[in-house]
């Protein structure tokens, strides 16, 4: 089983590394050109809560031509979630599939819209790390790691990637125990948000908030929003995108639509202040005026 990590930074490259040393075939990819340089010099430094230890791993910044993997491991932060299932189904073999271990939310359904539902797995790790510079990471805390299928099925293909995380055969968790772990972590966030919007003044605002990102698409949280927050919620979505609505026309793309969208109309309102001079001001204004009646 060729096992690639993407994201080879404090928790991606202890598991990693570790799965090197216990002898599987693992490969790191993260985008630190320093990092994968000392790597690759000097060998991956993991230090913390299983001592010390030296590994020989293969890493690179980005995937040779040609290169394939039966598994990924996606351990990037969230912000970059999207580029690292690219990466995934670039080069995964046809029965492969990719699991995320990362911490937040959405990374599951990005990944699935990427690669394909049937091809991601979700996880959970209780463990922690430590980037401690170029080819250096700390475990500092050692406990359980949770992989599963998305569906609750119970199917094989998962058994030798938890086989190689541990000596301890695979145990079945419902997809009930899963839910119980996610559901108390998104009432927190949504906690945190109803004190921001509190502090703010924005109490009772007749049109309530909007859920925008790949978490926004999970099942019954736009209905735990109105609980928390107490007030109107829905997902944003898109509008007025042509060629690719089908596509587009999703909470995923929301925030990056609307920034494209307001500068495109402020680049398009200089060009006719600029082409129209006085005349263009003047109208610019007419316009905003009357959208604002």
């Amino acid at each position: 089983m060729r096992i690639v990590v993407i994201g080879a930074g404090a928790m991606g490259g202890s598991y990693g590394g570790l799965m090197a040393q216990a002898g599987h075939d693992v490969r790191l990819i993260d985008t630190s050109a320093a990092h994968v340089a000392a790597i690759r010099e000097r060998g991956l430094r993991i230090e913390g809560a299983l001592g010390e230890h030296t590994v020989a791993v293969p890493a690179a910044e980005a995937p040779e031509e040609g290169e394939t993997a039966d598994v990924a491991i996606v351990f990037t932060d969230t912000n970059n979630t999207r580029a690292a299932a690219e990466t995934a189904a670039r080069i995964l073999a046809p029965d492969g599939f990719a699991v995320t271990l990362q911490n937040g939310v959405g990374n599951v359904e990005t990944l699935q819209e990427v690669v394909g539902g049937d091809r991601t797995l979700g996880g959970s790790s209780m463990c922690s790390a430590a980037a401690l510079g170029p080819g250096r990471v700390a475990l500092t805390h050692l406990r359980g790691t949770a992989i599963g299928e998305i569906d609750g099925a119970e199917r094989p293909r998962a058994d030798g990637l938890i086989a190689a995380l541990g000596e301890r055969p695979p145990r079945r968790l419902p997809r009930k125990a899963l839910a119980e772990v996610v559901e108390p972590r998104c009432r927190e966030l949504l906690g945190l948000v109803r004190d921001r919007i509190r502090r703010a003044g924005f109490e009772g605002v007749a049109g309530g908030v909007v859920l925008t990102g790949g978490s926004a698409r999970m099942e019954g949280l736009v209905e735990m929003a109105e609980e928390v927050l107490e007030m109107p919620a829905r997902l944003g979505l898109p509008n007025s995108v042509s060629g690719l609505g089908d596509v587009i026309r999703n909470p995923v793309f929301a925030t990056a639509v609307g920034l494209l969208t307001l500068d495109h109309e402020a680049h398009g309102h200089r060009a006719k202040a600029e082409a129209g001079g006085l005349r263009g001001a003047f109208g610019r204004m007419r316009g905003w005026i009357q959208g604002v009646h």
